[in-house]
């Protein structure tokens, strides 16, 4: 699997832009609510998703690993739309933002 060059390009992407989405993520928290503690506190939660990961990631692979990828893509599709529409065109929920965005990042 390492040895293809559009599977280390395709996670050379996803790390990227899941870099980006956590920094936006907190900027845009910190803009709206200009509150130090709720960005701590969300990227904490981020972090801790993060560490979990160990847990479900052998769930993951008792899976097929092209169903699993596609799965996956539609799911993180779906969650960005619906986090793009709560941010920035519906109430602007922060506390919906942050559990979708956790949702999310974490998928």
């Amino acid at each position: 699997m390492l040895e293809k060059k559009t599977y280390l390009l395709s996670r050379a992407t996803m790390l990227l832009s899941n870099s980006l989405f956590g920094m936006i993520i907190i900027w845009w928290l910190q803009t709206q609510t200009g509150k130090s503690s709720l960005v701590g506190l969300t990227n904490a939660i981020f972090s801790i998703t993060a560490a979990l990961s160990i847990f479900y990631g052998p769930i993951i692979d008792k899976h097929s690993f092209k169903r699993t990828s596609q799965t996956s893509l539609l799911v993180q599709t779906i969650l960005l739309f619906l986090l793009t529409a709560v941010m920035f065109w519906l109430s602007h929920d922060i506390v919906l933002t942050i559990l979708i965005s956790i949702i999310s990042k974490r998928y």
